[in-house]
């Protein structure tokens, strides 16, 4: 029941990210409009590309700290090799100002070094909780930075700031919450060693690409939606749809990242049953929210997207489809964190560069065919090619998994359900916002108590996250 009670602490935290997300989001878009949001949105693609080298190193540190051998001298060596990425990151950014400048269509290369400098800083210091197996405080302090930055966010578009203003937000609240992250640390760092430095090199030279496959299907299609001049109204709309398609894929997070550690620790005494049953749990816990979310989407995805403004209304089908992806990708994840979890970073490479390979090939080929349309289909095959190849590398390793295929349907039925009373009622209600979410809040009501009659087993943990 601890790692229940951690997953639902992290997905509580998560939740506060996406509720100041939606605020931020929402502020921008209503009082910028989907240009503004169409600028901002290559700014942060920018930096998180960039970033690549610091998080594989961060969840290399994650890894060996996890292991619970020579943790002091894991930790001052990957501290050092942060270190040394944010220097060569920021000073590049700097001397690239012009190039950056292109690429988003605004004067923000400057600022965007400083993105790069403060995303490092978060990525190590959560690395370390991580590692320490602190997964719920480095979820809370992601909580604080998302919360700092929805503010100041909020408060510059309000005084007429434009796409400069937010991207130095981001940056401020990064900063912010790497100093509040550093208040949970009880490890104090050794002397950096070449052996450790060997170590963690050994493991992030194969899981940088898995940060690369991350990047990809957050930000590919973005990056090349601006790289083929889209327009920043449609590059706009189709973030406010990323960001909610992201919403339903909290728990899957919450649930990677909290099983992650323990079966670290397992994989190193070859427990392969208990990894099982591990996975088998997350597996159940996975669709919780994104399969409700795919019919949701689908059957309300207009109506919510105009509580932004009605130009966002056009990004209903790329919603349902961003869903679609998202829900594929979870599931695959789960796989490959189990790989990642046994210390087969070689496997999880290969699986990471069909993804990134096929998204990237994807998103060039039906964007340039089909707009905007091809970068949430191109999305969607490579999240599927990701899924299969994940399921299969993970058979060969460890035993094919027991995917819960009868707890996945029962959800799977609850949705229906949903959809089947909400469809019904829906053009009887006014387009009004608050009905708007009055009528999301009453569908998920029905998808709730469905799916706790039909399913005993997720009845039984929730009763004892109760502790009734």
């Amino acid at each position: 029941m601890r790692l229940g009670r951690t997953t639902l602490f992290h997905f509580a935290s998560h939740v506060v990210v996406s509720l100041a997300g939606f605020a931020a989001t929402f502020a921008i878009a209503r009082l910028g409009g989907a240009d503004l949001l169409g600028l901002y949105a290559p700014a942060v693609a920018v930096a998180f590309w960039l970033n690549i080298p610091a998080t594989a190193v961060g969840d290399s540190l994650t890894k060996r700290l996890s292991e619970g051998s020579d943790q002091r001298e894991f930790l001052a060596t990957g501290l050092v090799m942060l270190a040394g990425i944010a220097v060569v990151l920021g000073v590049a950014v700097f001397f690239g100002t012009p190039l950056v400048n292109w690429l988003v269509g605004a004067e923000v290369g400057g600022v965007v070094a400083l993105l790069v400098v403060g995303n490092v800083a978060f990525i190590g210091i959560r690395a370390v909780l991580n590692g320490e197996k602190k997964v719920a405080r480095a979820a809370g302090t992601k909580s604080l930075e998302r919360i700092v930055r929805s503010a100041l966010q909020i408060a510059a578009v309000a005084a007429g700031y434009g796409v400069t203003a937010l991207v130095a937000g981001h940056a401020a609240a990064l900063f912010v919450g790497t100093l509040a992250a550093v208040v949970f640390v009880d490890l104090s760092p050794g002397w950096p060693t070449r052996r450790a430095a060997r170590s963690l090199f050994d493991f992030a030279r194969y899981t940088w690409l898995s940060t690369l496959k991350t990047r990809a299907f957050s930000w590919m299609d973005t990056v090349v939606l601006a790289a083929f001049a889209v327009g920043s109204t449609l590059i706009g709309v189709y973030e406010v749809a990323w960001s909610l398609a992201s919403v339903f894929a909290l728990v899957a997070v919450s649930v990677k990242s909290t099983l992650f550690p323990e079966m670290s620790e397992l994989g190193v005494d070859d427990e392969h049953d208990r990894i099982h049953h591990f996975l088998n749990e997350g597996l159940v816990f996975t669709g919780v929210f994104v399969i409700p979310g795919l019919f949701g989407a689908w059957a309300l995805g207009e109506r919510v997207l105009r509580i932004y403004r009605p130009e966002f209304t056009q990004g209903a089908p790329i919603l349902v489809l961003l869903v679609f992806a998202r829900m594929l990708a979870a599931y695959g994840e789960q796989f490959l964190n189990v790989v990642n979890a046994i210390d087969r970073p070689d496997v999880a490479f290969r699986v990471n560069l069909a993804f990134a390979g096929s998204n990237l090939l994807l998103n060039v080929a039906l964007i340039y065919l089909y707009g905007w349309v091809g970068a949430a289909v191109a999305t969607v095959l490579s999240a599927g090619v990701g899924l299969v190849y994940s399921y299969v590398a993970l058979s060969r390793l460890v035993g094919r998994p027991d995917v819960p295929v009868l707890e996945i349907a029962r959800q799977a039925a609850a949705a229906l359900v949903m959809v089947a009373v909400v469809v019904p009622v829906r053009p009887a209600v006014p387009t009004g916002n608050y009905l708007t979410v009055g009528l999301v809040l009453a569908g998920a009501a029905v998808y709730t108590g469905v799916l706790l009659a039909v399913s005993g087993r997720i009845r039984s943990k929730v009763r004892g996250l109760a502790g009734v």
